[in-house]
């Protein structure tokens, strides 16, 4: 008698799932239209110079003293020819050098790079890429003008 009891307590005590499961499913819904995959501008890394480090504009050239935009030119040739604000340059290592030091004194002037038609894309980018990796964000590219 007292195994029938009990077996009669067991059955009065089950619940249905299926109400607690659209719960779920809800939540799980709500909780991924509700989420953001991008982070909040606000707490973004910024970078901040360390203190007491000063930046030095004594070994800048002339031309990078007022700057107001940078162009740099590539001529076709066996080995491009670059120029950067009609000034010329030996190869990509002086002009990474001279970006560096320009970059010293504004990070914000835009990058024109003027190439011509016969110069290579692996040059084009090669350039692009030394004035993204020295810090400059504002990098263009010219139209060149048709013969």
């Amino acid at each position: 008698m007292r195994r029938q009891s009990v077996l009669n307590q067991r059955q009065d005590l089950d619940l249905p799932m299926t109400p607690m499961i659209d719960v779920v499913f809800q939540l799980i819904i709500f909780f991924l239209c509700t989420t953001r995959f991008t982070p909040l501008e606000q707490v973004l890394p910024t970078p901040l110079d360390e203190a007491g480090v000063s930046r030095s504009t004594e070994s800048l050239p002339p031309e990078l003293a007022n700057l107001t935009e940078i162009v740099i030119r590539l001529s076709d040739g066996p080995p491009v020819r670059i120029t950067l604000n009609n000034r010329q340059m030996a190869d990509f290592d002086e002009l990474g050098v001279t970006l560096q030091a320009a970059a010293r004194v504004r990070l914000d002037v835009p990058v024109i790079i003027d190439a011509g038609f016969a110069v290579p894309m692996q040059d084009v980018i090669r350039v692009y890429d030394l004035c993204r990796k020295v810090g400059f964000h504002r990098v263009h590219l010219a139209a060149p003008q048709r013969p």
